[in-house]
């Protein structure tokens, strides 16, 4: 066996927290003699490369022991693993119990004061924006990366033509006006903000700042996690959300940036397993929205022709992005 392959099973075992006997044991299995692999393992004693992982392997170990607590703590709560429900909650109660506990929530009766709510279809969006250009993403279902890569499925196209399309209320996830192309769409869809009014929970100081998804039944965005709180709110049709908490990253998949491998799978609600994170499942409708906390892991599927609108403007900093680093390969 190369020396190469050697180095890269023993970096291998280093990091998977492999004592002595245990990068013995990797070795002899690939097929290397009991007196090769001593000889390789007792050269690390000297290796300040081997010192460093075994150093980086635990403190991998104690922050394992830390998620495993916080699985705990959340299996052991009054109601369980939970989403919890809030009718149109106390701003000061919704920040100390969700926003600043890293807690995510479905809430209800936020937005009964939207002329949206009555106005919101697409002969209204027609009407008042119909000869727009707007951004949107398209041949979505040709990439399987399409959400990595989305800046290659961003299309200019007549917002009359995107709502004729709708029309045809087919299910799809190859077009869909995302959040992603609001700076684009900005002003091209200002009207839409007529229809819409100050949310409690949210800072009234930043008025119009918001991020409009529209799309047909059948629109998928994969497992991922945002870089801030989110606050996702339904208009139009229906949503199923799926989340995972941050203490199941190990589970997670994560390979890339912000993104699972999980894809699109419908995993299933519960409590998970060694291999299968915790998940919870609602469905929002019109009128309803449902709280992202930063670092949990979200899947959102379009039930019906929808129109949602999101927002991050908080009475909080919500800066964490500010020292996000891992943008390429993180597994």
């Amino acid at each position: 066996m190369a020396q190469s392959d050697k180095r890269a099973l023993l970096a291998e075992g280093l990091a998977a927290g492999d004592d002595d006997a245990a990068l013995h044991a990797r070795l002899v299995d690939a097929g290397i003699s009991a007196a090769a692999a001593k000889y390789e393992v007792d050269r690390l004693a000297k290796d300040p490369m081997a010192a460093m992982l075994r150093r980086q392997a635990a403190r991998m170990a104690k922050q394992d022991w830390l998620f495993a607590n916080q699985q705990r703590l959340a299996f052991e709560a009054e109601g369980g693993f939970a989403l919890d429900v809030l009718a149109d909650p106390e701003p000061a109660s919704f920040y100390r119990h969700h926003y600043e506990a890293n807690r995510p929530a479905k809430l209800s009766g936020i937005i009964d004061h939207w002329p949206a709510l009555t106005r919101w279809s697409l002969d209204h969006f027609a009407a008042v924006a119909g000869d727009a250009v707007v951004e949107a993403q398209v041949e979505r279902e040709r990439d399987p990366d399409y959400e990595l890569a989305k800046d290659d499925h961003r299309r200019l196209i007549r917002f009359g033509e995107l709502i004729g399309w709708l029309r045809k209320d087919e299910a799809s996830n190859d077009i869909y006006l995302t959040a992603y192309n609001s700076g684009a769409n900005a002003a091209a869809l200002a009207p839409l903000w007529d229809d819409m009014a100050p949310i409690a929970i949210l800072d009234d100081t930043r008025p119009r700042d918001g991020f409009f998804w529209l799309g047909p039944k059948g629109t998928l965005t994969p497992w991922h996690h945002d870089l801030t709180n989110n606050l996702l709110v339904q208009v139009l049709g229906r949503k199923r959300v799926r989340l995972a908490p941050p203490w199941a990253f190990a589970r997670m998949r994560d390979r890339r940036h912000c993104f699972s491998d999980w894809g699109n799978e419908a995993l299933l609600a519960g409590e998970g397993d060694a291999t299968n994170p915790p998940v919870l499942e609602t469905i929002i409708g019109p009128g309803e929205a449902v709280f992202l906390p930063v670092g949990w892991w979200h899947q959102v599927e379009a039930l019906d022709l929808s129109a949602s609108m999101s927002f991050t403007s908080f009475r909080r900093a919500n800066a964490h992005v500010d020292d996000y680093a891992s943008y390429g390969a993180v597994g």
